[in-house]
């Protein structure tokens, strides 16, 4: 494993011991359904599908997804888990029109050295985020893989909606396959904690 990726080891630990004692951090989406950015990587080998019910309507929501990002409104997780491995990561609790601006082609950082760019975005519905076009630390065969990262939404109700997060992978190499399979737990755990974060600053 690559020094740029070391850190990932002691979340991952603690992460899996969370998942072995509390279920709860199991996908709970439908993995049948299809999803906006599906279509990009048809043949991903690991899919992942989680979903909740925001007390706020799309319109509500939308600019919290469309603002996320490392230097911009962070990603409504666990802050202190990244602060504590050296990432930077403060999540705002406040819309800022400053980062609206969001367009396909863009790039959003997850890091410092890594970024996603946007491969699809339908205001109010969609925004699916991909390795194609994005950056990552050079030489670091243990990121070597395709990724996309969708987020959906869908009215359930006049002040109501349902977010659907979806996460699929193509390794390209062995180390590549090894290190999206351990760092699932890692992933499951932010997931659970964005879709909390979301639901707190959505609820009005």
């Amino acid at each position: 494993m690559s020094e740029r990726s070391r850190w990932i080891v002691p979340i991952a630990l603690g992460a899996a011991g969370v998942a072995y004692v509390n279920g709860r951090l199991r996908p709970r989406g439908d993995a049948a359904e299809p999803l906006p950015g599906d279509e990009l990587l048809p043949d991903a080998e690991i899919v992942e599908t989680h979903e909740t019910v925001l007390r706020a309507p799309v319109a509500d929501v939308w600019p919290w997804l469309v603002q996320m990002g490392y230097g911009r409104g962070g990603f409504y997780s666990f802050d202190a888990l990244c602060q504590l491995v050296g990432v930077g990561i403060s999540s705002t609790d406040a819309i800022n029109p400053a980062w609206q601006n969001l367009t396909e082609g863009d790039s959003v950082d997850l890091a410092g050295s890594i970024s996603l760019a946007v491969a699809r975005m339908e205001p109010e519905h969609c925004l699916v985020l991909s390795t194609e076009g994005g950056s990552a630390p050079a030489g670091d065969v243990a990121m070597d893989f395709d990724f996309t990262w969708a987020f959906v939404l869908a009215p359930t109700g006049l002040h109501a909606c349902r977010l659907t997060v979806r996460e699929r992978y193509v390794p390209h190499t062995i180390a590549a396959r090894r290190m999206v399979r351990f760092i699932r737990p890692v992933a499951r755990l932010m997931t659970h904690g964005m879709l909390h974060g979301l639901r707190r600053r959505t609820r009005g």
